[in-house]
């Protein structure tokens, strides 16, 4: 159990820590006048989704690390996402399909926290509930269009 909460605390401190990282680095504005506009044109186009990606990955680390102390039950599918998401985005950068804009130390400390989420999610070490094979390929597609979508 004592496990469990550290990993937890651990990615919960590493996601909000890059959140604000990536909040305060991007273009997003903070003109309130542009969310009532309801065209919604700037909220798909690709240099918006290519901004707040990584910020989405904060996102699902740190709902992963809060779930993971609240309710650990049901974090692995989350967790899965999370590892999932980081592993498609390197792979497919190495591939030349995608272009990261992180930086080469957000990119091992978010490959380091995938490697442990999928082995905290797959192995049953802190006795968590296994992740099922359906939740697993659906955090699985759901990671490729995350990593698709905004590129």
């Amino acid at each position: 159990m004592a496990a469990r909460k550290i990993i937890g605390i651990t990615f919960s401190m590493i996601a909000t820590l890059f959140s604000v990282i990536f909040v305060m680095q991007s273009n997003l504005s903070f003109d309130f006048k542009e969310y009532f506009d309801f065209s919604l044109k700037s909220y798909f186009s690709l240099d918006y989704l290519w901004q707040i990606t990584p910020l989405i990955i904060c996102l699902i680390l740190l709902y992963g690390g809060i779930l993971l102390i609240y309710k650990p039950s049901k974090s692995n599918p989350v967790l899965a996402l999370f590892g999932f998401t980081v592993f498609e985005e390197v792979i497919f950068s190495w591939f030349d399909v995608i272009t990261i804009n992180l930086s080469n130390h957000v990119i091992t400390v978010f490959f380091c926290c995938a490697i442990l989420a999928l082995w905290t999610a797959y192995s049953n070490k802190i006795n968590l509930k296994r992740l099922s094979f359906n939740e697993g390929a659906s955090s699985l597609i759901l990671g490729i269009l995350i990593n698709l979508s905004s590129y």
